[in-house]
């Protein structure tokens, strides 16, 4: 049985459209989708990384008056995939911890989630800040490389990478690998998922709890129902 699984967000924990997110979604209702795509097409390029890219997309934020209020409406209009809150609920259980590493806006994941949050142990993403009119005035994330945070956790757990899934979707999903852990291509977005190098293993669902294979025990006997309600 697995210890610890340590999901993406975007594409992975919601249904969404290839190539939708939370990023992508502030744009949307922005109505500056253009702006989007210029400025992703540069950082793809590499005529500048990803700290740049965060603080040119904030600084055309500013120029639209992204408001805090957009938050909220964009985190209501999210759809998670089924069955999260009774697999997050199953994990609480059975002492399985979650953790969720995005790249996307953390203020949008936190509401999005909020019926689950108390079984996660952490979550991490890019956080929005809005100064007293409640327009946005900056961002700040911790850990860019999703393959640190993995490593953050054996660390701080202790415990040895086959105790750990990632559940990821994405081309930046794609170093967890090098950790030793196991990763899981959950509704592949821009990367292939029959790569046997970035993912052990891949799959298409439109329910979290086709994920329990990869986190129990062949031999694990169990009835989700029952599982819950005992």
């Amino acid at each position: 049985m697995k210890k610890y699984v340590v999901f993406d967000f975007d594409g992975t924990l919601t249904i969404a459209k290839k190539g939708s997110n939370s990023w992508y979604n502030i744009w949307n209702y922005l109505d500056a989708l253009d702006e989007d795509e210029y400025l992703y097409n540069k950082y793809k390029n590499g005529e500048f990384d990803y700290n740049e890219w965060v603080i040119r997309c904030i600084d055309s934020y500013k120029t639209h008056n992204l408001d805090k209020s957009a938050m909220k409406v964009l985190a209501n209009n999210v759809n998670l995939i089924n069955d999260i809150a009774e697999i997050f609920q199953l994990f609480n259980k059975l002492n399985i911890k979650i953790y969720i590493m995005s790249q996307g806006v953390k203020n949008i994941i936190d509401l999005a989630l909020k019926d689950v949050l108390k079984y996660i142990s952490d979550i991490q993403g890019v956080e929005l800040f809005f100064d007293e009119n409640d327009i946005v005035s900056g961002a700040s994330y911790k850990i860019e490389d999703k393959q640190d945070y993995i490593q953050d956790i054996i660390a701080q757990e202790n415990c040895d990478p086959e105790d750990i899934l990632f559940v990821g979707n994405g081309q930046n999903d794609e170093t967890v690998y090098k950790t030793g852990v196991e990763t899981l291509c959950l509704n592949a977005d821009d990367t292939d998922c029959n790569n046997k190098t970035f993912w052990t293993n891949s799959l298409e669902t439109d329910s979290l709890s086709d994920i329990l294979r990869y986190v129990l025990p062949d031999d694990y006997e169990l009835n989700v129902d029952n599982e819950i309600k005992n």
